[in-house]
């Protein structure tokens, strides 16, 4: 995600232990409310994939009300408590943190065709989040599949010519698995 910026504050999400000596994390800005770490093995990583297992738990400054999404699953992992990350049959996992959870997508066709993600409070969150774009026909058939990210702002948008013929535009969340739909 060309998206991400360099993040000079500390990683938010910590490792203990010796599980800590075989893994590297990454933390970028994805915009002002959003935080993305990369969680991926040391190159030097001897064991099989599925031997990794670890607790990811959280640095002091972190709210316990922060909302944490698997970027790998597509899902929200929850609220800020300690969690198992496992590496089975993987190299990395990313996971992206938000002070509130996303609960709407909002497609629209105004010329542009525009994506945000909203909050409880029907504002757009200010972050480079991810999504996959799908074109459908009538007949339900896949016609392309594209993946994008709103910029840092938590907008997206892209000329669209519409179809001749009528069809579906389907957003997913890549946080959360959930959809939004625009009839053509």
């Amino acid at each position: 995600m060309r998206e991400l910026r360099p993040d000079r504050q500390p990683c938010p999400l910590v490792i203990e232990g010796e599980p800590a000596t075989r893994v590297v994390l990454s933390h970028f800005s994805a915009g002002a409310d959003a935080t993305f770490v990369h969680v991926a093995r040391k190159p030097d990583e001897s064991r099989a994939p599925s031997e990794v297992s670890l607790t990811i738990g959280y640095a002091p400054f972190v709210e316990g009300t922060t909302i944490v999404y698997d970027l790998t699953d597509g899902t929200m992992q929850g609220k800020a408590r300690p969690f198992t990350c496992k590496l089975d049959g993987r190299h990395s996992r990313s996971y992206m943190l938000l002070p509130f959870q996303v609960e709407q997508i909002v497609v629209r066709h105004a010329g542009d065709l525009r994506v945000t993600f909203l909050d409880a409070s029907n504002e757009t969150i200010q972050a480079a989040l991810p999504f996959e774009l799908q074109l459908m026909n009538a007949a339900r058939e896949i016609l392309a599949t594209e993946y994008h990210a709103t910029d840092r702002q938590g907008r997206w948008s892209h000329p669209l010519k519409l179809p001749s013929s009528p069809g579906k535009l389907i957003i997913r969340s890549l946080l959360t698995g959930s959809e939004a739909s625009l009839t053509l």
